[in-house]
Formats: C-alpha cells, sequence, structure tokens
C-alpha cells in the first residue's frame, strides 16, 4: 500500500470518527442517564471534533492562498479549538462538580498533543521552513484520532465492569 493511498484513507476517516463519537456519546447518555465525567468528555470530544471536520474544507480552502497568514490561520485554527475544548472539559468538570476519570485526562492529554502538533508544524514550515516535521504533522493526527475511539471504547466498558464490581460489592456488606 503506498503512502498516497494511505493519506486518502486517514483522512476520509475523518467524518467516520466524529460519527463514532457521536454515536458513543448518544450511547452513553442513555446507558447513564447522569451526568458523569465520561459523558462530559463524550461532549466536548464530540462537539470539538465536529467543529474541527466542519471547518477543514473552509480553512483547507482559504489556506490554499499564498499568503502566510491564510497559513496560520490553517495552524492556529485547530489548535485554538483544542485548547478551548481542553479549557471547556476541565471548566464542565469543576462546574458540574464531577471528578475527572481517567478518560477525561487522557482526551486531555491528546487536545495538548493535537495542539502541539499544530504548532510545531507551523513554525517548522514557516519559521525554520524546514518540512522535518511534515510527515509525522500528516500522519500523527489522523492515527491519534483513530487510536482515540477504541481507547475510549476499552475505558468505557472497563469503567462499567468496574462500577458493576462496587454495586456487587456493596450489596453483599
Amino acid at each position: 500500500m503506498s503512502w498516497s493511498s494511505i493519506d486518502s484513507v486517514l483522512f476520509a476517516l475523518d467524518k467516520i470518527i466524529f460519527v463514532a463519537y457521536f454515536a458513543l456519546l448518544v450511547l452513553a447518555m442513555l446507558f447513564q442517564r447522569k451526568v458523569s465525567s465520561f459523558v462530559i468528555t463524550l461532549i466536548v470530544l464530540t462537539v470539538a471534533n465536529g467543529a474541527m471536520t466542519s471547518l477543514s474544507p473552509i480553512l483547507y480552502q482559504y489556506a490554499t492562498q499564498p499568503e502566510l497568514f491564510a497559513k496560520f490561520t490553517w495552524y492556529a485554527s485547530f489548535a485554538v479549538i483544542d485548547v478551548l475544548a481542553l479549557f471547556l472539559l476541565y471548566k464542565f468538570h469543576q462546574l458540574l462538580n464531577q471528578n475527572v476519570c481517567f478518560i477525561a485526562n487522557l482526551v486531555g492529554i491528546f487536545f495538548v498533543t493535537f495542539a502541539t502538533l499544530q504548532t510545531l508544524r507551523f513554525v517548522d514550515r514557516f519559521v525554520f521552513n524546514t518540512e522535518f516535521f511534515q510527515q509525522f504533522y500528516q500522519h500523527a493526527i489522523p492515527a491519534l484520532n483513530i487510536v482515540l475511539v477504541p481507547i475510549i471504547i476499552i475505558s468505557w466498558v472497563f469503567e462499567l465492569k468496574l462500577g458493576q464490581r462496587f454495586m456487587k460489592a456493596g450489596s453483599t456488606l
């Protein structure tokens, strides 16, 4: 399989990843029926991913212009969304008096990683003019988004199983 076909597969998955996040959010809301750290995390992740997925075509078209500001807008827009999502993730936990679960912290790390990759790629490309991070940037963001879906599912299943164990232990006391 060539790199160009891998690229096309990775970037075609944006919408599928959004649908997966949205489906997980709906399932979590149906199963948990209450506000939890997991639900808050999925809401923030789904909204952030949806914003990025819907803005990508517009930003890409704008970024094809030759001005440096157009290129900066591409990278900065995604970095700002990631930083805003990180802020909202923890702010909603605080406002709703929820303890931050493992998956919320992991998603927070992913938001920091995504914002860092956007910033590093811009600096690499337009400040240092090196293209050092080009391949890594091009594949890391879609790959991390793909990896995050099964991690969330596995973490949720583990959290549900752990909750059932505590319920059983509490009922035998």
